[in-house]
């Protein structure tokens, strides 16, 4: 009885100090990806744009909300509509699939595109002429939003090679091919360090993720 008793105690012991290590783990993951976000945070403040590279403007909008995403625990994505006539940023946005609580839907773009269409519900005031820049290229479900709102022209910083879809526009099913007819997908004019910050920050904060939802 006083072995199995012991036998007990000594897994307890053993489960107790495993969760306790695997937590220390996962907060030494979560430190280390926030220093190095703020590692990127500070490149994007210390940053100048380049009079060569027409999007950098709009493009350290889309970064400054990525940052925002990734230290929130969401995917490090982010968005912005611009005023083509006068270069003013009328909305941003980044992705908030995880937090504050779970939304499918809301991607970078989602979240910029609901938050403009609302606030004409609220204020009609519609802008014609809109660009949306986005730090990643967009991904099916977005794209289909993107080609549905009547934007004209987007431009991403990072190419996605495993999950964007503008690369793969011909693959779309030929209606959404029609209606988005004449209009502009592509990568942004931007100064290559930002694209690269792009990159990187969506890279950091999925990995975080990836290891979370695994242990889910």
């Amino acid at each position: 009885m006083i072995r199995k008793s012991f036998s007990v105690v000594i897994i307890f012991v053993f489960l107790v100090l495993l969760l306790f290590f695997g937590k220390m783990l996962l907060n030494a993951d979560e430190t280390k990806a926030l220093t190095s976000l703020d590692k990127l945070e500070k490149r994007i403040a210390l940053f100048k744009p380049d009079p060569k590279y027409v999007d950098d403007k709009a493009a350290l909008v889309t970064l400054q909300e990525a940052i925002a995403a990734a230290k929130e625990g969401n995917y490090g994505i982010g968005a912005c509509l611009v005023n083509k006539k006068n270069g003013e940023v009328i909305q941003r946005g980044h992705n908030r699939i995880f937090k504050p609580y779970f939304r499918s839907d809301m991607h970078a773009e989602m979240d910029t595109l609901t938050g403009y269409e609302n606030r004409i519900k609220t204020q009609g005031s519609k802008v014609d002429g809109l660009i949306l820049y986005t730090s990643l290229e967009p991904c099916p479900m977005c794209l289909a939003r993107i080609i549905t709102s009547g934007v004209q022209k987007v431009y991403y910083l990072a190419p996605d090679q495993y999950g964007g879809m503008v690369h793969l526009f011909k693959n779309l099913p030929s209606i959404w091919q029609e209606i988005a007819r004449g209009r502009i997908y592509d990568q942004a004019q931007c100064s290559p360090e930002l694209r690269d910050i792009a990159n990187e920050t969506f890279k950091y904060s999925s990995k975080i993720l990836d290891e979370y939802l695994k242990k889910e």
